[in-house]
């Protein structure tokens, strides 16, 4: 009997595309990778008539399934459970929209959402892995720039990343990011040109170029 195995769809095939650019980005901070184009282009616009960063919506999806949950915020305020783009993303991913303090995954889709990073799950000393991951919207990554100096595991010295588009405010605010490691959240930063960098919780921030 033949058995016929089925070739992946375009999500699929996206979903492990990004989740190996993800993992790399992670285990290797000041690494800037690029992300392939969405399958899904066309999630709802935000109160002030934005459209989110359509690769960061769905790399973070590329996440979420019926066992994990999910809170959203532009500007400094969350956005409810009966927003447009709440509805979208639920019925994409089965995803569970929560509060912002139990939120597993966060998608801030401005840069001055950094100011929310504090409300956001830190976990605990017994389970420090049951912590937010964060998807935050910039306006562009630049490889090699003079914003963020990082050190620390995973990084020969130090790395420089540039964030251009973002004001000193927010800039501090990323680089002062709560949580004392093992507490602490991972923060992947996504532009506007598909460009991806993480910043897991065990790195070292400092601004060097603000």
């Amino acid at each position: 009997m033949n058995i016929i195995v089925p070739s992946p769809g375009p999500l699929e095939l996206f979903n492990g595309r990004v989740f190996r650019i993800l993992l790399d980005c992670l285990a290797r901070p000041g690494r800037v990778g690029t992300l392939p184009d969405p399958p899904l282009t066309d999630p709802p616009p935000l109160d002030n008539g934005d459209i989110p960063n359509p690769v960061a919506v769905a790399a973070c999806m590329s996440l979420l399934d019926q066992t994990v949950s999910f809170a959203q915020a532009a500007g400094t305020v969350w956005l409810s459970a009966d927003h447009p783009l709440t509805h979208w993303i639920t019925l994409r991913s089965n995803a569970r929209p929560v509060p912002a303090m139990m939120a597993d995954f966060a998608l801030l889709y401005t840069p001055a959402s950094v100011a929310l990073l504090e409300e956001l799950k830190q976990g605990t000393l017994i389970c420090p892995e049951h912590s937010c991951t964060v998807f935050l919207c910039v306006p562009e990554i630049i490889a090699g720039g003079a914003t963020l100096r990082l050190s620390g595991p995973g990084i020969a010295g130090q790395a420089m990343i540039g964030l251009s588009g973002m004001t000193r405010t927010e800039i501090v605010a990323l680089a002062d990011r709560p949580g004392q490691f093992p507490l602490g959240i991972d923060i992947f930063l996504i532009d506007r040109h598909q460009r991806c960098a993480g910043l897991p919780r065990t790195v070292r921030i400092g601004c060097w170029d603000v």
